[in-house]
């Protein structure tokens, strides 16, 4: 129901009040903040992990698992993912994060609660959101948390807490893509402490890019620990193999 009511307000709101686009910058009344023509143009992410929605091979088995997840399943559940982590993707997450365009968060999350409907069909909601939480100084730094910006509409679309707080980031990392596989490990290790019990929770995590996974894992470990009964990522990019770029 809280779908439908937020879809109906939406599409009466930009009929009244079209808006343009954040592609090309055309005015449209559409109930998303990119036209249709270009939501046309945005790319499909293809046949991936049924876990981590990491890319696989269509001939792969095992209740569609990588070979990542199945050599060492994830503490989490399931990724549900907007986009392969490519162009034009990668620049409006990066005109998000790093030129401060607070409104390509909104218009991800928008483009997210879009989806949501059909991925929960047969499943109930999550009882809280938790965007992950940034290093206090890469928090001054930017000045705003991007999964937070994103996170932020959905969870007062649905009518969801959005728990900011439970789990800190104590570590300052650096980004993942420019580590070996162990150093990636050994980054993100011991990164989060979790402040509060999540016993018998259902938690979707978010955040606006999963690329190595390393992080979503570290920071789910950390969520289980705790007794999080289970786990959805949210993320609006997967980075694919083919890939490693990190922002």
């Amino acid at each position: 129901m809280i779908f439908n009511i937020y879809q109906l307000m939406s599409q009466i709101t930009h009929f009244i009040l079209p808006s343009t686009c954040l592609f090309c910058g055309y005015w449209h009344t559409s109930s998303q903040p990119i036209c249709l023509a270009c939501v046309k143009d945005l790319p499909i992410l293809s046949y991936s992990c049924s876990q981590c929605a990491e890319s696989i091979s269509t001939f792969h088995h095992d209740n569609h698992l990588c070979g990542t997840c199945l050599r060492s399943p994830p503490p989490f559940d399931k990724t549900y993912a907007l986009f392969p982590y490519r162009p034009p993707i990668i620049q409006l997450i990066t005109r998000l994060k790093f030129q401060q365009q607070l409104s390509f968060a909104t218009a991800l999350a928008t483009l997210f609660l879009s989806n949501l409907q059909e991925w929960y069909k047969d499943k109930s909601l999550p009882d809280l959101i938790m965007p992950i939480p940034l290093h206090h100084k890469r928090l001054q730094q930017r000045g705003f948390n991007q999964a937070h910006e994103i996170a932020k509409p959905i969870a007062k679309a649905l009518a969801l807490p959005l728990d900011c707080t439970g789990i800190k980031r104590i570590k300052n990392t650096s980004a993942q893509s420019q580590l070996s596989s162990a150093k990636r490990q050994e980054n993100i290790a011991n990164a989060f402490v979790a402040e509060r019990s999540y016993t018998g929770m259902a938690i979707a995590v978010m955040d606006d890019v999963v690329t190595t996974g390393y992080t979503i894992r570290e920071f789910c470990r950390v969520l289980r620990l705790n007794g999080a009964k289970s786990i959805d990522v949210w993320c609006c990019a997967r980075n694919q193999k083919s890939n490693e770029l990190e922002v």
